[in-house]
């Protein structure tokens, strides 16, 4: 027990070392220090090939959300530009603006591995009825068709209304009822 107190907490939590080093070491990131990986097995044994890729990839996260804090434009731009991919359904895009493109890639082939996945408008998560950016871009479609932007110039023209009213009454957020 003697030495017990010197001991840091994290110790205790073995062979996830290099996720609590990179969250710890992600704060002297945010403050200008440094940032390095560390395996699951620090400690434990000699890593291989699957530790150190794992290790880099956890590097990888911790700088990015370092860079992120720190208001970095390239992090937010990369992040941007993969959430267009994603709504356009850019695979490719996808999996190389991300941080791990080869697990991204191996796991979408898990569940489609068909070449013609990689070019299909819904994921394997939600499929073809049910993927919120598909049915985001055919209401987006449907409105454009619709000419729904007249709703633009009756909702103004409404709150505008409203406004007007809302000064007559005395311009007061609470009216005694």
């Amino acid at each position: 027990m003697g030495n017990d107190q010197f001991r840091p907490k994290w110790q205790s939590i073995w062979a996830k070392n290099n996720v609590l080093v990179e969250v710890g070491l992600l704060r002297c990131r945010h403050h200008g220090w440094l940032l390095c990986y560390v395996t699951r097995k620090e400690h434990l044994g000699l890593p291989n090939k699957d530790d150190v890729k794992t290790g880099i990839i956890t590097y990888k996260i911790a700088a990015h959300a370092a860079d992120l804090a720190k208001g970095h434009p390239g992090a937010q731009i990369r992040d941007n530009a993969l959430s267009k991919a994603r709504f356009e359904f850019r695979w490719e895009d996808q999996f190389n603006l991300g941080l791990d493109p080869d697990t991204a890639r191996s796991y979408h082939d898990e569940t489609l591995p068909k070449d013609s996945a990689k070019v299909a408008h819904f994921c394997s998560m939600c499929g073809p009825k049910f993927c919120s950016m598909k049915i985001t871009q055919e209401v987006r479609e449907y409105a454009a068709n619709q000419l729904i932007e007249a709703v633009d110039v009756d909702m103004a023209q409404g709150m505008a209304e409203q406004s007007e009213r809302f000064k007559k009454e005395g311009s007061q957020l609470y009216q005694k009822v």
